[in-house]
């Protein structure tokens, strides 16, 4: 039987536990737009209806603006990588089994993205665009009816995203169809300097 998820019973995975190696310090807590990366993707999810929840080390709850966190390597430090995150979140968000996956450092992703994410989502395994001919795996859908295939992958050593889709029922939303949200502007991922002023022009564009 598939789960259909009625739109607003979601929670947005907001992935937060990268090391900020070419930023030269934590990604998160970089500033645009007079707020973080990290509080700019928790009220994106707020915005859409969705209920936040932080994948990282722990952190002060005013970093988080009071959203859930949640330590995917169970407080024994270090990144678990994005797949491992996935899977703990998904196991975490029960009783809801859709969540929005988003990186915190793709500050160009809007609540109108987001929203269409959870309309897109009913009678899929997954929900992912594909922009600049790569899939944005940080920036979808996806069902707990996902997590076999996931632990699958994670006991083959596998650590990103991209394995386990070839084994679930994946929607891909092309980028014809991302242009009324941005287009391709929307998955400007933050990883240095360069990026972050250029994410600040998007958004002063948007204004």
């Amino acid at each position: 039987m598939e789960r259909a998820i009625l739109p607003g019973m979601w929670t947005g995975l907001i992935f937060a536990g990268g090391l900020g190696l070419r930023m030269g310090r934590d990604k998160a807590l970089v500033e645009i737009g007079g707020t973080t990366l990290l509080r700019r993707a928790v009220n994106v999810v707020r915005a859409a209806g969705g209920e936040p929840m932080v994948l990282g080390p722990a952190r002060p709850v005013a970093e988080t603006d009071g959203a859930r966190q949640i330590d995917e390597t169970g407080g024994k430090g270090g990144p678990g990588g994005p797949l491992a995150a996935l899977e703990c979140g998904l196991r975490a968000a029960a009783p809801s089994t859709q969540v929005i996956a988003l990186a915190c450092d793709l500050p160009c992703v809007t609540a109108g993205f987001l929203r269409q994410l959870v309309r897109s989502a009913p009678g899929w395994d997954a929900v992912v665009p594909r922009a600049g001919d790569e899939l944005q795996v940080l920036a979808a859908a996806y069902n707990a009816t996902c997590l076999e295939a996931i632990v699958r992958a994670r006991r083959r050593g596998e650590r990103g995203l991209l394995g386990f889709l070839q084994e679930v029922r994946m929607r891909i939303l092309e980028a014809e169809g991302l242009v009324q949200w941005g287009g391709a502007a929307l998955f400007l991922n933050v990883n240095t300097p360069e990026d972050l002023e250029r994410a600040r022009a998007c958004l002063a564009e948007r204004r």
